[in-house]
């Protein structure tokens, strides 16, 4: 499992060069946690596991990793999970990426291409006992064979409707911790985002912005998150997340 080679295709994705795009870029990358987030400071590379149970797994840095790969390979990495030498990508939320439209990748592409050469860490991967154990009870599993289970619960194409684009950004932007299917994390760690009907749009708002809950909760990573990655979104796209949140729950209650 851990060797297997997966058959991606490669595609082109158009990449902007104008300032405005890289500047969009940047926020988007601090939102999806690829900058100031899971590859250390800016993106110079962190040490995201070190465990003899579990194994050591090292976030690149990533403007040595984006010189030595094409827009096309870098697309197939990061929406697929799939490594130039055929081989799945571990950790990475590509399953989160794998739903990001071909605008936002380009920008974000963009913006960390415009970034000066750093000196950081190169990718780390060994497995450890303790998640070879997952993976033979199939409670892990290699990022290109979550994509392959996850995909076909929510088409890449199927942006249309009234949520729309709160369902968009539930799925770029929440699912790495609640799930691609927003259920919340088998450990418990995440809940289902059903609970998002109990807050009215101001404290939802609150919620983003600040990991404050209601009755004035901090939320532990939520809180840490929202405060710099979250807090980045605009109103009007917390609005659109807040409604399409809710109105996913009025409708699991009718089920």
């Amino acid at each position: 499992m851990i060797r297997r080679s997966y058959d991606v295709a490669l595609a082109v994705v158009a990449v902007p060069t104008d300032p405005s795009s890289i500047e969009q870029g940047r926020r988007l990358a601090i939102i999806r946690g690829c900058y100031d987030g899971c590859h250390g400071k800016g993106v110079s590379g962190a040490v995201f596991t070190d465990d003899l149970w579990l194994g050591r797994q090292v976030a690149p840095e990533l403007t040595q990793v984006f010189a030595g790969q094409t827009d096309a390979e870098l697309e197939r990495t990061i929406r697929h999970g799939v490594r130039p030498n055929g081989m799945s990508t571990w950790i990475m939320p590509s399953s989160m990426f794998h739903h990001l439209s071909d605008e936002d990748f380009g920008r974000i592409v963009a913006f960390i291409r415009s970034l000066p050469p750093g000196q950081g860490p190169a990718t780390e991967v060994w497995i450890g006992p303790g998640w070879r154990l997952d993976l033979l009870r199939n409670r892990f599993l290699p990022m290109a064979e979550e994509i392959r289970r996850d995909a076909p619960w929510y088409s890449q194409s199927d942006r249309a409707g009234e949520h729309a684009r709160g369902r968009y950004l539930a799925l770029t932007v929440c699912s790495e911790c609640h799930g691609m299917n927003l259920s919340g994390a088998a450990d418990g760690t995440a809940p289902d985002l059903t609970i998002a009907a109990a807050y009215p749009e101001a404290d939802f708002a609150h919620l983003m912005k600040t990991g404050v809950a209601l009755g004035g909760r901090e939320l532990g990573l939520m809180a840490l998150v929202a405060r710099e990655r979250f807090s980045l979104l605009t109103q009007s796209e917390v609005g659109d997340l807040h409604r399409y949140l809710r109105a996913r729950a009025l409708a699991r209650q009718t089920e």
